[in-house]
C-alpha cells in the first residue's frame, strides 16, 4: 500500500497534540511565579500581577490570556484575572496541589522526555543518560529540588488518600507500616481513620529526619518513623505494611528484591498494600491515564506501571499470595492487596 495525503483534520488534531506541550509551559510559568497564590484573595489586574512577581507585565499577559482560554484563572475585564477551582491547583502547600509536581516534571524531569528515544533504542533511562546519574542520586546532588519533589508527590497524594482510606478499612490491623513513606501522608490518613492502630513511617535517614518532625501532635502517642533501605531490611512483626507509588518505581527484579524483604519482615497472615496505577489488562485501544503516567516512568526511572497478570507474577515470584485489588475511585491509582500465606 502506497502512502497516503494526511487529512486535514488529523493534521490539526496531531497539531492540537503538540499545543499541550505549549500550555504546560504557560503552567509551569505560573507555577513558579506563584500566581494561583497572588489571587487566591481576589482578582487582581495584570499591572498589579506584574507588579507582584517582578514580570513584564505584555509578556505575563500572553501566559495568562493562553492559560485562561483553557479553563486555568478566568480573564475579567480590564485585563483582570481571577482564580477559579482549575487554577487553584497550581496553589503552595494545600491538599491536592500540583504545583510542585509540575515545576519538577517539566524542570528536571522534562529532558528526558525529549530523549525518551534512547529508551526505546538503549533500553535504558533518558534522565540518566542527560543528568549523568540516577534520580535518586540527583536529588541528593540537589536537595533543593528534591524538597520540591517530595512535596510534588505529597500533592498528589491528595487525589488518593480520601479514596483510599473511604474504600479500605484499616480499623482492625493493629501496627501499621508504611514502608517509603516519605513525610507521613499516607500514614496520618491510615491512623486517623483507624483510631487503635499506632503506625511506623519507613523511608531513609535523610528523610525521616524531617518527617520525625512532621507528625501531628495528636498522632505522636501512635506514630514514629524507622530508617533504613528497603532493598535491605525493614520493621518486622506489623499486621500491615503499605506501598504507595514505590513499587513502579522500579524494574521487575528489584520490585521483587523489595518484595521479598517484605515477605521477610511479615508475620504469617500479615497483609500487604500496594497502592499503584493498574492498568486493565483487555484495555487495548483504551485511553487510561497510567498508561501515560508509564511514559513518566520510562523517562526518569527503571519501573513501569504495571497490569494486574503482572503484578501477580511480582507476587508469586516474591511468594507472596494475591487476594483482591480494591478501587479507590480514580484511574490513578488502585489498591493491591496481598497477604504472606
Amino acid at each position: 500500500m502506497k502512502k497516503q495525503p494526511v487529512k486535514p483534520e488529523f493534521t490539526f488534531k496531531m497539531f492540537e497534540v503538540l499545543s499541550r506541550m505549549w500550555l504546560v509551559g504557560c503552567v509551569k510559568t505560573a507555577a513558579e511565579l506563584n500566581i494561583a497564590d497572588q489571587l487566591a484573595y481576589g482578582p487582581k489586574t495584570i499591572s498589579a500581577l506584574a507588579a507582584e512577581t517582578h514580570s513584564n507585565e505584555k509578556e505575563l499577559y500572553r501566559i495568562m490570556r493562553a492559560l485562561s482560554s483553557e479553563g486555568i484563572f478566568e480573564e475579567l475585564d480590564n485585563r483582570t484575572f481571577a482564580l477559579n477551582d482549575f487554577g487553584a491547583a497550581l496553589q503552595t502547600s494545600v491538599p491536592g496541589t500540583v504545583k510542585d509536581f509540575i515545576i519538577a516534571n517539566v524542570g528536571e524531569h522534562f529532558p528526558g522526555f525529549a530523549d525518551l528515544i534512547y529508551a526505546v533504542q538503549k533500553g535504558k533511562v533518558p534522565f540518566e543518560h542527560v543528568h549523568g546519574m540516577n534520580i535518586w542520586e540527583y536529588y541528593k546532588k540537589h536537595p533543593e529540588l528534591g524538597a520540591n519533589f517530595g512535596r510534588g508527590m505529597t500533592g498528589l497524594s491528595g487525589m488518593v488518600l480520601n479514596g483510599i482510606v473511604e474504600n479500605y478499612d484499616f480499623i482492625p490491623y493493629k501496627t501499621i507500616v508504611d514502608i517509603g513513606g516519605g513525610n507521613g501522608a499516607m500514614m496520618y490518613a491510615m491512623l486517623n481513620a483507624s483510631p487503635e492502630s499506632s503506625g511506623i513511617i519507613f523511608d531513609e535517614a535523610h528523610v525521616t529526619e524531617k518527617t520525625l518532625q512532621l507528625i501531628p501532635e495528636n498522632l505522636k502517642d501512635r506514630c514514629t518513623v524507622a530508617t533504613g533501605s528497603f532493598f535491605e531490611k525493614v520493621p518486622s512483626g506489623a499486621d500491615l505494611y503499605t506501598m504507595k507509588w514505590i513499587i513502579h518505581d522500579w524494574n521487575d527484579d528489584e520490585c521483587v528484591q523489595i518484595l521479598k524483604v517484605c515477605y521477610n519482615a511479615m508475620p504469617q497472615g500479615a497483609k500487604l498494600l500496594i497502592v499503584d496505577a493498574v492498568i486493565p489488562d483487555d484495555s487495548k485501544n483504551e485511553p487510561h491515564i497510567s498508561k501515560l503516567f508509564d511514559i513518566v516512568m520510562m523517562a526518569c526511572l527503571t519501573g513501569r506501571e504495571r497490569t494486574l497478570n503482572e503484578f501477580k507474577d511480582l507476587l508469586e515470584r516474591s511468594r507472596l499470595k494475591f487476594s483482591r485489588v480494591v478501587q479507590i475511585g480514580t484511574e490513578v491509582k488502585s489498591i493491591v492487596e496481598c497477604e504472606k500465606p
